[in-house]
This record gives C-alpha cells, structure tokens and sequence, in this order.
C-alpha cells in the first residue's frame, strides 16, 4: 500500500469511526446504534474507497446492494423481531463479504470453499494489519522535532505545576475551593464512563473497519483452491439411505391412513386441530436432518455419479423431503386457519418455501448428473427469502394480514 492509498483509507476510516462514535451517544435503539448504523457506514466507507481506488472489476456484484439495503432499510423501519435482528449479525457480514469480493476479485465463486473467503475478509490479520498504520505514519522531520520538543517541555512542567498547586491550595482556602470545584465541573462535562465507552466505541470500531478494508484490498487477487471431494463407502451409505427411506415409507403410509379414513385400524381421536399442532417443529427438524445428508453427499463427496443405486436413493430421500414439507405446510395451514398468522408461523412458512426450491434445484443437479451449478441460485434462493422474511414477518404487516383475512372469513 502506497502513501497515496494510505492516505485514502485511514482517512476514510477515521472519518467513519468518529461518526459511529458520535451515533452511538444519540438516544437510538441499541441494535441500530452498535449493529445497524455500523454495518451502514462500513458498507458506504468501503463502496467509497473502493470506487476511488479503482478496484471494481465486476460491476454486476452490485446486484448484492439491492438485499444488503432492503435488509437495512427493512429492519430499521419496520422494527423485525429479536429473531431477525439475531440472523443479521450474521447474515449482513456475510452479503457484506460476497458484495466486496464479488465486485473486486475476479476469481471469486461461490462453492464449499465460501467460508474461506470470509475469513481472509474478517478476521484474518486484525491486529496485524494495524502494522500498516506505524509504518506508513511518518511526519516530517521539523514537525517531529517540534513535537518532541512539547512533550518535552510539559513532562519537565508537571513536577513545577504539582508543588505550585499545592503550595497555593494550602496558602488560599479560596482557590483551593475554586480550583475544586472548577475540577468536579471538568469530571461532570467529560463523565470518565462517558469518555470511556467513547475511545472504546471509536478504537472497536476503527480496528475491525481498518483491518477488514486492508484484507480486501490484499485479496483482490488471491485464489483459493476448491476442497477435495470426499470418498465414502458406498455400501454403507446406501444402507443408511434404505433404512431412512424405508422409515419415511412407514411415516407415508401411516399419513395416509390418518387423513383417509384410519384404513390400519389404529386407536385415534384425531381432531384437525390436534392433527394440526401436534408434531409441527419434529417434522421441520426432520427436513433439516435430510437437508444436512443431501449437501453432504451432493456437494462433499465424489461417490454419487459412480453409483446409480446411490443416486437413486438420494432423488427418493429428496421425494420423501418434500413430501414431509408438503406435509409440514398442511398442518401450518390448517392451524391458521384456526388462529391466524404470528411472525414465527410466518417464518416457518417461508423457510418451508425456501426447502422446497432448494429440493427441486437439488433435482436438477441430479438429473444433470451433478454438471448443474447452482451455489449462485441455492444463495439467491435462501437470499430473497430472506428478504421476504424482514419485510413481512413484522407485527404490523401481520396485523394486517389477519385483519384482512377476518374480514374475508365473515
């Protein structure tokens, strides 16, 4: 990093950091103040670097500003729940990460190695990268001697100004009073625990802004190697696959004789509304289990094109996936319908959505024998939904949603 360039960012994050110190003293919503506010000004800081520095090499990463802003907006003026507040501190980083390295690293690409890639963003080099600071602050030499010469002078000039105080505050009971009360007022105006959570506040801030602008400059033109496949065994993992699948033929059949008519003759007295409720978030967590067995054997091994019998248990255990979304959206429904939207029913609805075209794109890269690239559209797929998600599942949008379909139900 030249002087030039130098001079560019430490402005640049001086700047930014004494802003985010000033914001932090006005009466905002603590997560707008130490979260939302921060991330925006780090996201405008590092768009006006860059562009200055002329690093932009693939102008369509811009497209990321459009969620990144609708995330931002969306929180702040609609107030999310705590939920959705949770998911940004990781969310808006990481769209934060795919934006910078999108637009200037030409290598970059979305595959299994994505969490690499954040790291060399943050927190690769944190506090080394503040070496960059010392060796590039140099002051001129008349300045420097200057400057010395002040620090010189008040050392020798504190031992002079101590015994001179205490003799006069012992000669004069008045400006012994004066000078105390001119203290209490310095202590009241800059309150220590003020002054305190400012420097704290500012050097944080300057640390992590400084060091991730560095990283991101470094990594324009670094490349990282895609993991190596794994190999497993394909007997053991086709016989994990039979018994899960036939576990869900069971669950099927079972379904189905609940809902037409109880044909097994078991004990029940179901009402829809106990059907409903009951079992709702087992089953959501099902979908995650088998979510979790098909990115690893999809996107982690190399065994699923050398085998058929494999690639066939693995399209069934994705039917059987969206057979149980299907069923999990079933139930939400009819519970709703009974009680209404909340914003976590809301939720579950739309990550349901969300594992239904990630189950149907997983489809496509099986048929394509595993040719399909889909990192970019499984990211924009979870990225939209997202984006739904901090737009509608607030209170009020809610509000509205069950005000209107009351009104349609009388």
């Amino acid at each position: 990093m030249n002087k030039k360039e130098f001079k560019l960012c430490i402005i640049s994050i001086l700047i930014s950091s004494i802003f985010v110190t000033i914001l932090s003293n006005f009466k905002f919503f603590n997560y707008d103040k130490y979260f939302l506010f921060p991330i925006t000004i780090l996201l405008i800081t590092f768009l006006f670097v860059i562009y200055k520095k002329k690093m932009v090499v693939n102008k369509k990463g811009y497209i990321y500003l459009l969620p990144i802003c609708a995330i931002i907006l969306g929180t702040f003026f609609f107030k999310t729940n705590i939920s959705n507040m949770i998911i940004n501190v990781f969310i808006l980083p990481a769209l934060i990460s795919i934006l910078f390295l999108k637009l200037t690293n030409i290598n970059y690409n979305m595959s299994g190695n994505f969490l690499k890639w954040f790291y060399y963003l943050f927190p690769y080099k944190l506090f080394n990268n503040l070496k960059i600071v010392k060796d590039n602050v140099k002051i001129a030499k008349g300045d420097n001697k200057k400057i010395k010469n002040i620090i010189k002078g008040i050392l020798i000039s504190i031992p002079f100004v101590i015994v001179i105080i205490l003799l006069l505050t012992s000669a004069d009971m008045y400006f012994s009073a004066f000078l105390d009360k001119a203290i209490n007022k310095i202590i009241v105006m800059f309150n220590i625990e003020y002054v305190i959570n400012n420097i704290l506040t500012f050097v944080i801030f300057f640390i992590i802004a400084f060091s991730v602008l560095v990283n991101i400059i470094n990594a324009k033109d670094k490349v990282i190697a895609s993991g190596k496949k794994k190999s497993v065994e394909v007997y053991i993992v086709n016989t994990v696959l039979i018994i899960v699948n036939f576990v869900f033929v069971l669950f099927v059949i079972s379904e189905i004789s609940k809902l037409a008519g109880n044909f097994l003759k078991l004990p029940s007295m179901y009402t829809y509304a106990e059907y409903a409720r009951e079992g709702f978030f087992q089953l959501l967590l099902v979908t995650v289990i088998n979510f979790s067995i098909l990115f690893f054997l999809i996107y982690k091994t190399d065994t699923i094109n050398k085998n058929g019998g494999l690639k066939c248990l693995v399209l069934i255990l994705i039917m059987f996936t969206i057979l149980l979304i299907f069923n999990s959206y079933y139930r939400m429904f009819l519970y709703m319908y009974e009680y209404g939207f909340t914003v976590l029913r809301t939720q579950v609805i739309l990550f349901l959505l969300m594992e239904l075209i990630i189950a149907v794109l997983f489809i496509k890269k099986l048929i394509s024998g595993l040719k399909y690239m889909d990192a970019n559209t499984i990211t924009w797929v979870i990225i939209i939904t997202y984006v739904i998600n901090i737009i509608v599942c607030n209170n009020n949008i809610i509000a509205l949603i069950n005000n209107y379909l009351g009104y349609i139900k009388k």
